[in-house]
């Protein structure tokens, strides 16, 4: 392989990345001399704003990087505390055209020009290849990314119907608690409601029993005054135990 023509993708840049970022990185971790760089703007499904990024080189430091992206096709390059998805950025080419060859030409030209075509066709079939597998990687992520939301909003849903439940059976308790103590409170009132009755008829009864009671003595109060001049009433003599 020819490293100078080979050129470096990066299928996902943070936007605060930039050229000079990517070629202080490739530089600090003795990959190469970067000679220029390229940005695809490009966005996730939650509309964040990212880069695809070419990569060219002027000076190649080592080969190790390439090795491994040609040994496992995408490379995850770690650099900080951050990483890259890398693999060999294949240059788009214009679609093959049909071929006729025509039948005056030689077994050498004949050959020449299949060869050209096989070329042509391989070079594409590379890059609709590239294009599937990032085409498949963002839809990889899109679904990682939708599945891990449904999981989280799925987990808020179960810890609000738990907290709904756990409530719920606080208030059932309560109330059923709340109904206990008004029954009871009910009975209560009701037994003290017939105390007052009744005794409202013995304090009526009292009352009558006193009135009564006070006229018998004013009777008596005054018959004693009637008789207390005449000294041979038969009375006298009882009436004096109680005067």
């Amino acid at each position: 392989m020819n490293t100078l023509n080979v050129s470096l993708f990066i299928k996902r840049a943070e936007e605060y990345q930039t050229k000079e970022f990517i070629i202080n990185i490739f530089h600090k971790q003795n990959i190469g001399k970067v000679n220029e760089v390229k940005f695809i703007k490009k966005q996730n499904h939650t509309g964040k704003s990212y880069n695809g990024v070419i990569v060219s080189f002027e000076k190649w430091y080592n080969n190790n990087l390439l090795n491994e992206i040609q040994k496992n096709g995408t490379f995850k390059f770690n650099f900080n505390n951050s990483y890259w998805f890398i693999n060999v950025h294949k240059e788009v080419l214009e679609e093959c055209k049909e071929i006729i060859l025509p039948n005056n030409l030689s077994d050498t030209e004949r050959i020449k020009q299949l060869e050209d075509l096989v070329k042509s066709m391989s070079s594409q079939m590379n890059y609709l290849k590239e294009r599937s597998e990032r085409t498949i990687m963002d839809y990889e992520h899109k679904y990682t990314q939708q599945h891990l939301n449904n999981i989280e909003l799925r987990a808020q849903l179960d810890d609000k119907d738990a907290e709904r439940s756990w409530i719920e059976s606080d208030f059932k308790e309560d109330i059923e608690s709340l109904k206990g103590e008004n029954e009871l409170l009910c009975a209560h009132l009701e037994r003290k409601y017939y105390e007052c009755e009744k005794m409202k008829e013995e304090l009526t009864e009292q009352t009558c029993m006193l009135v009564y009671t006070q006229n018998q003595i004013t009777e008596m109060t005054q018959l004693l005054s009637q008789r207390s001049n005449d000294d041979d009433h038969p009375i006298k003599e009882y009436i004096k135990q109680y005067c």
